[in-house]
């Protein structure tokens, strides 16, 4: 017996001995193999110190297909590899095209055929946003998300602005993280990736506005001292934010004879219906408000808002949402809307109050009581509802209402402070039929002074020499997403000749949106 287990014993040792003979079971190298070259390389070579390597590449995109095209136009959508919840499509200086679409940024150069989507947080754009559904949950257990891309606009060449959807509103009492939530983003494109600049925060730090300031009993004292010592105001005590965190529009200030103004960014959103990133703040001699305070340096240069707000017959303070923005190519000055009522802010680019954040001089209103298509603005049956608003090289400014057809709007810029009731010329245009008399959005053509105007039915128009223009219209041949509604309708106005592009929301009845771009006469 002895001998039989002596004799599995061996058979044993040698079966391991050949296994180890071949490796099996070992990763120890073999005197005869090559000593491994350590040099901090990637993939690290077997033998040589672990380091961090950074991911591979994401795989190519899938291919697309080329953009349709009829009459003149050409058309973009979920074939060419956009998203369907397209609201906004602009250029920079030099041409370079950007698409807001929700969950992802699109972006191509002027010559470039296809459009190239960025994913946010692979960009690293501000990540801000939780689960709605925990909007009044101080600590959220979903992870911070990129929010949704809702606006955007070329700023100078090879840079952009981009506006997000926060959580929330403007509800004072949303978590500390819904309120922060939001804003908007300045990225830089070079041609072949987009990187994150600054992050805009429309905030104001503590010790900057005094929400309940009254100093009928204190007439000989400073309102701040009011504010901060005779009782505590929160806002001035805490500062105030989440007023601006879904932005709905964007304009850029590209008026190089005004080289102060040149590259302000005008941002419209819900209750904060004007916003400003200010480009040059140390040079038209404003306070820095922050003065060091981390949680609001990216309020940095920010004008944070103002609003052509209204009381309605039920005692309702009506701020509304931005639904118009425009700059003043004559007088160098915003005009912002709010659906109810339209207002300007004529003293933001030249006034010598040194403040970024807070009240910032006075708005000049329409009227206390009238507005561009007729009526009480406190009595919603005759509300403006804008829509949008643009001007023209002259000064013209156009109005577009969500139900009343488009104005133009002469303006005698010597009474829009004095006279304001007696400043403004109004002619009134419907609609071609069939479009419900609902604009969406305007947009006045820098190469000929033509209107471009989207209808909130769908599709779109243009409107010269008092007339709706056959050539201005859907072309026969277009795909369905060229019937949706339009969200917003800007320009390439760099390029010769310039470019229009027109963005288009999804629809129940023809689906998915895109961007329509057109560069005929």
């Amino acid at each position: 017996m002895r001998g039989f287990w002596l004799a599995v014993g061996l058979v044993a040792g040698a079966a391991l001995a050949a296994l180890t003979a071949c490796g099996s079971g070992s990763s120890k190298p073999k005197a005869s193999d090559p000593a491994p070259v350590c040099d901090g390389s990637c993939p690290v070579a077997p033998g040589c110190p672990q380091i961090t390597c950074p991911p591979p590449p994401p795989p190519p995109p899938p291919p697309v297909d080329p953009p349709a095209a009829a009459g003149g136009f050409t058309f973009y959508g979920e074939a060419q590899g956009l998203t369907a919840d397209v609201s906004d499509a602009s250029a920079d200086e030099g041409g370079n095209v950007y698409v807001a679409g929700g969950s992802a940024l699109f972006v191509k150069r002027r010559d470039d055929r296809d459009f190239v989507r960025v994913d946010p947080a692979a960009a690293g754009l501000t990540a801000n946003c939780h689960d709605p559904a925990e909007i009044a949950v101080e600590a959220p257990q979903s992870p911070a998300v990129p929010c949704p891309i809702i606006s955007v606009a070329g700023a100078a060449a090879g840079a952009a602005v981009v506006g997000y959807r926060g959580v929330g509103s403007d509800y004072d009492y949303d978590a500390e993280w819904a309120r922060r939530s939001g804003g908007a983003d300045v990225v830089a494109f070079d041609g072949t990736r987009v990187t994150l600049q600054r992050h805009v925060f429309i905030a104001s730090p503590p010790g900057v506005i005094c929400e309940h300031w009254d100093n009928t009993n204190y007439p000989q004292v400073p309102w701040n001292s009011v504010c901060g010592e005779t009782w505590s105001d929160s806002t001035w005590v805490s500062g105030r934010r989440g007023k601006g965190r879904v932005v709905h529009r964007i304009v850029v200030n590209h008026d190089a004879t005004r080289p102060l103004s040149q590259g302000d960014v005008y941002l419209g959103a819900s209750h904060a219906v004007l916003s400003i990133l200010a480009a040059n703040p140390e040079q038209r001699g404003w306070l820095d408000y922050i003065k060091g305070d981390a949680a609001f340096a990216d309020s940095f240069a920010i004008f944070e808002h103002e609003h052509p707000a209204i009381t309605g017959s039920d005692g309702r303070f009506l701020t509304g949402e931005s639904t118009g923005l425009a700059l003043d190519p004559v007088a160098n000055v915003p005009w912002f809307s709010n659906e109810v009522r339209t207002a300007s802010l004529p003293d933001y680019a030249t006034m010598n109050r040194p403040s970024w954040n807070g009240w910032w001089g006075s708005m000049a209103p329409v009227t206390p009581h009238a507005t561009f298509f007729g009526g009480d603005p406190a009595d919603d049956t005759y509300w403006d509802n804008v829509s949008g608003l643009t001007f023209c090289g002259d000064g013209t400014l156009w109005v577009a209402s969500a139900g009343k057809g488009i104005a133009r709007v002469g303006i005698d810029r010597a009474k829009t402070v004095t006279d304001p009731a007696n400043a403004f010329s109004v002619q009134r245009i419907d609609l071609p039929a069939g479009t419900g008399n609902q604009a969406s959005a305007i947009a006045c053509d820098p190469s000929d002074g033509s209107i471009w105007v989207g209808f909130g039915w769908g599709g779109f128009g243009r409107y010269k020499d008092g007339a709706w223009q056959a050539s201005g219209t859907v072309p026969q041949g277009a795909p369905k997403m060229a019937w949706n509604p339009v969200r917003s309708i800007q320009f390439d106005r760099w390029a010769s000749p310039r470019i229009v592009y027109i963005a288009h929301g999804p629809s129940l009845k023809y689906g998915a949106g895109g961007v329509t771009v057109y560069a005929g006469p």
